[in-house]
């Protein structure tokens, strides 16, 4: 929609008093001036109305006389504001005193008037006063050299940004100048900002994940007992930090305990919780008791101040290493397997309830015997419930079929086998849970 025409209450003194205003245009005598003025036409532009677009052929340059205009430049990502022009400033100057196409579109947000200045006027002024095409070629030179200081100050703010040295000092050449580019100031401390911002929380979840890492058994000392059982364990969180988790340790002198545990959400809230259940477990673990009575304890400590309600499926079993007697409690975790010599897998629960909601819950004691030969397997939902292209997920019968697969593997083996079974399913497709599994055979003394 083409600008409609401007106040009738400019008058043509203020006219050349604005012209005059410019430097093409300051020197030039107040006669031509007057003249020009009468040759000119005022606009207006209604708030959010485009004066031109980006490659169209121009006639003719525009003075602010009163509001903001901005300056749009399209690119391939989408059209971006490069530059913020008010009052006494010209804009279009280029194609009105050549044929080439407008190098960017002109808007203005909240309403603006103008001076159209056509090239015939402009033409017939330089062959008047010769020295208009000087102060033309004089302007241009000029924002060419403050476009140059406006982007060595940004390179500047930029390399210290990326030495992490950055200080929003740096832009108050740029800010407090009289310039069309000063904007970038404001948005380059913004961006600056966030970039810090993101760059502190990294860090942050980098020694999040150590930390986290820190806290997974790496190796066990069993003594006497070491020959008479294998052990190996892996994790593959969905983010940076996860809450999955799995621990290996010696309840006494012959006794096994094995645990894998699922909280509830993700990132650092579930870590937490994470770090504090495994920390608690094994510490009423060693106290000897049945496998039902340490997650009950567990349950009741966990519930007690529990006011984000969150909570964790897990299942927490003790192995005698000299009868092969396996005693566990199973809290709604579903991935807990054994599987027999043979390559037949048998299900162990869920019996009871996830941990942390309520106190008071009950967790029954189940018993399996192991013979040589036969394997734990403890996984996560994040096994069962990843998801491949298309949306199939990998589910329980294609779990418990690798793991008959996968008999007489050595533990090791049989972990890496399943993690990167479940990855080549995935196929690329983003994980949408922590992945964590652990095996133990038992070798029997």
């Amino acid at each position: 929609m083409p600008p409609s025409s401007g106040d009738p209450a400019i008058t043509p003194e203020r006219l050349v008093e604005s012209l005059q205003k410019t430097s093409i245009f300051s020197a030039i005598a107040d006669k031509q001036l007057q003249a020009l003025a009468r040759a000119c036409q005022v606009i207006r532009l209604a708030p959010g109305e485009r004066l031109f677009e980006q490659n169209e052929t121009g006639d003719a340059a525009y003075l602010i006389l009163e509001g903001t205009i901005d300056i749009e430049v399209a690119t391939e990502t989408g059209p971006s504001i490069v530059a913020k022009v008010s009052a006494g400033e010209l804009v279009g100057e280029i194609a009105a005193f050549s044929d080439r196409k407008r190098n960017a579109a002109v808007l203005s947000l909240t309403g603006a008037q103008l001076l159209r200045i056509g090239r015939e006027a402009i033409f017939d002024l330089m062959q008047r006063d010769p020295s208009c095409a000087m102060n033309v070629i004089a302007e241009l030179g000029g924002r060419l050299d403050r476009s140059n200081n406006s982007v060595a100050v940004m390179s500047q703010a930029a390399q210290a940004l990326a030495k992490g040295s950055f200080e929003p000092d740096m832009l108050s050449a740029l800010r407090h100048g009289a310039d069309r580019y000063s904007h970038f100031a404001d948005i380059f401390e913004s961006m600056a900002k966030e970039i810090t911002t993101k760059h502190l929380f990294q860090q942050e979840m980098s020694t999040a994940e150590v930390i986290q890492r820190s806290f997974l058994p790496k190796s066990i000392s069993a003594g006497a007992r070491a020959g008479q059982f294998e052990v190996a364990a892996d994790m593959k969180p969905a983010k940076q930090v996860g809450g999955d988790f799995f621990d290996y340790f010696m309840v006494d002198d012959k006794t096994l305990g094995l645990a894998v545990g699922d909280v509830s959400g993700k990132g650092i809230p579930a870590a937490i919780f994470m770090s504090v259940t495994r920390t608690v477990l094994k510490t009423i673990a060693r106290r000897g008791h049945p496998a039902g009575e340490v997650v009950a304890a567990l349950n009741d400590l966990l519930a007690e101040d529990n006011s984000e309600s969150m909570f964790v499926t897990l299942c927490y079993a003790r192995l005698d290493l000299e009868t092969g007697r396996l005693d566990y409690a199973n809290a709604a975790h579903e991935e807990a397997y054994i599987l027999r010599a043979d390559g037949t897998p048998e299900q162990i629960g869920p019996e009871g309830p996830a941990v942390g909601l309520f106190e008071g819950m009950p967790y029954g004691d189940g018993e399996r015997m192991l013979v040589p030969g036969d394997t734990v397997i403890f996984g996560t939902d994040g096994i069962t419930e990843a998801f491949g292209q298309g949306g199939a997920m990998f589910g329980t019968e294609r779990f418990t079929a690798l793991m008959a697969r996968l008999k007489g593997a050595a533990v090791k083996d049989t972990v890496g086998g399943i993690m990167a079974d479940v990855l080549a399913f995935a196929e690329g497709v983003p994980q949408s849970d922590d992945i964590t599994c652990l095996v133990t055979r038992y070798i029997g003394p």
